[in-house]
Formats: C-alpha cells, structure tokens, sequence
C-alpha cells in the first residue's frame, strides 16, 4: 500500500511587529555605540560632533558617522580599538537586553494581545501587531 502524503505545516501570515523592532534598534545601538561611538541615529545621519548644518549634534566628541567610515580609511582602526576596549560592556548590555526582552514580552502578554485585538487589527490591519 502507498504511503500517505505527509502533511504540510500550516502557513502563518507574516507581521509585523512593533515591539520586536524597538528591541531590534536597542540591540543595533548597543553595537553602533560600542563600536563607532555614537548612537545609531547619529551613526546614519552624522551627527557625531558638534553641529549638522544649524542642529546641534547628538553626542559631543570622537564619534564616527558613515561619512567618516566611507572617507577616512583610517577609521577602521579606530573601530577595533573601540571593540577591544567596549566588547564587555557591549556583552554585559546586550545580556540584560535579552533579558529584559523576555520579561517584558512575559509580563505584557496578555495587555499587548488585548491592545492588538482592539485597537491595532482594527486601525492597521492583521499585518501589523505590538
């Protein structure tokens, strides 16, 4: 006798959820500060040191924007210095990141998924979640 077709896994519809990128960003500023001295909005956007046109800047000092990173090929030297010099504190912050991420998701289960249900599907849509 024939065997059977074996049963496909039910297809999930993708997300996207919101709560999942803020950590996302927190886990890209630890690295972006550790390594290039300078969040990572002021990594993208350069504003390392003093002034962005009539803005001031985010972070005063030696920070390195993509600018530098692209222009000075001295730069990568420094960015192993600051590795050497931040990885156990980028460790120990991306440890109790982690640790934080599944006590929050934990403690906020069910006031999220309530959220979700009232408020997000209705206004946003079933691809869109907290």
């Amino acid at each position: 006798m024939a065997r059977g077709r074996k049963k496909s896994a039910p297809r999930r519809r993708k997300t996207f959820s919101i709560v999942n990128a803020i950590f996302s960003v927190a886990y890209a500023n630890v690295i972006s500060s550790g390594l290039f001295g300078v969040n990572i909005l002021g990594f993208f956007l350069g504003l390392s040191g003093g002034t962005y046109g009539k803005y001031p800047g985010f972070v005063s000092g030696s920070g390195i924007g993509i600018k530098e990173l692209m222009t000075d090929g001295s730069s990568f030297g420094t960015i192993i210095e600051n590795a050497q010099k931040n990885l156990p504190n980028m460790l120990i912050q991306s440890v109790m990141l982690g640790v934080t991420e599944r006590v929050f998701k934990s403690v906020m289960r069910k006031p999220l998924a309530n959220v979700n249900r009232n408020l997000v599907k209705p206004l946003l849509g079933a691809g869109v979640r907290l």
